[in-house]
C-alpha cells in the first residue's frame, strides 16, 4: 500500500495519525507539488494533483483524507476503531465542524496575516473569526466531561482535530478555552500524533519562514496526566 503525501500538510497528517494509531504497514511517497515535473507525474495517480492519495496493493486509488481513513478503518479493524458505527453521525458531524469552520477559518486568518497591515481585518475575516470562535467554543463545551471529541474513544474526529488545532495556533490563540487547551495537550502526548508533528515540523517552519510576513509554529504542548 502506497501513501502519497507531504509531511507538512494537515490533511496528510490526519491520515498518518490513523496509519500510526492502527499500526498499518505502508510505503510513504513524498510528493512535491511545487515541482512542475513531479506534479505532472503525480497527476497520473491523482488527476486533481491534490494530497493525500492512497493506492492499495490491488491498485485501488482513494482521494480525500476522511475517505482514506474510513477505508483504513474498514480494512484494518484492529483498535482503535476510528468510526464507531453507533456514533458515526456524531463523528462525521464533528469532523465537518472542524474542517469547515475551524480549518476554513484558520485559512482565512492565515491569508489575512499575509496582507499589508492596512488591508487586514475586512468583513469576511471578521465573519470567519466569529464562526471559528463559535466552533472552538462548541468543542470546548464537549470536552468538559469527556476525553476525546466523541466520548472516550479516539476517532476520526480526533485525527482531524490534531493537525488543525496545532496549525490554528499560528493565527489564533485558544488558551482562554481550558478544555480545548488540555485536549490539545492530550493529543500531543499521544505517540501517533507526536510522531506526525515531529515529521512535519521542520518542513512547515521552513515554509513559514519564507513568507512575506514570517510565522513560526507554537511550541508543542507539554504532556499532561
Amino acid at each position: 500500500m502506497k501513501f502519497y503525501y507531504d509531511p507538512a500538510s494537515s490533511y496528510c497528517q490526519r491520515v498518518l495519525i490513523a496509519l500510526y494509531e492502527k499500526d498499518i504497514p505502508f510505503t510513504p511517497i513524498k510528493v512535491s507539488l511545487f515541482d512542475p515535473e513531479a506534479r505532472e507525474e503525480y497527476k497520473k495517480i491523482n488527476p486533481f494533483a491534490k494530497i493525500p492519495t492512497l493506492e492499495t496493493d490491488s491498485g485501488e486509488i482513494f482521494f480525500e483524507a476522511c475517505i482514506i481513513i474510513e477505508y483504513l478503518d474498514r480494512q484494518f479493524p484492529q483498535q482503535p476503531c476510528l468510526l464507531d458505527p453507533e456514533r458515526i453521525l456524531e463523528i462525521r458531524s464533528i469532523e465537518r465542524i472542524i474542517d469547515v469552520y475551524i480549518n476554513g477559518g484558520r485559512q482565512v486568518l492565515f491569508d489575512d496575516s499575509q496582507r499589508e497591515l492596512e488591508l487586514r481585518g475586512k468583513k469576511e475575516v471578521i465573519k470567519a473569526r466569529r464562526l471559528l470562535e463559535t466552533a472552538c467554543s462548541l468543542l470546548d463545551d464537549r470536552l468538559q466531561s469527556q476525553t476525546w471529541l466523541v466520548g472516550e474513544q479516539f476517532s476520526l474526529a480526533d485525527c482531524t482535530a490534531a493537525p488543525t488545532l496545532s496549525y490554528l495556533r499560528l493565527v489564533y490563540d485558544y488558551q482562554h478555552l481550558p478544555n480545548l487547551t488540555n485536549y490539545m495537550r492530550r493529543l500531543e502526548s499521544r505517540s501517533a500524533v507526536a510522531r506526525v508533528q515531529r515529521e512535519g515540523r521542520v518542513r512547515m517552519n521552513q515554509m513559514l519562514a519564507s513568507l512575506a510576513y514570517p510565522l513560526q509554529l507554537a511550541p508543542l504542548a507539554q504532556s499532561v496526566c
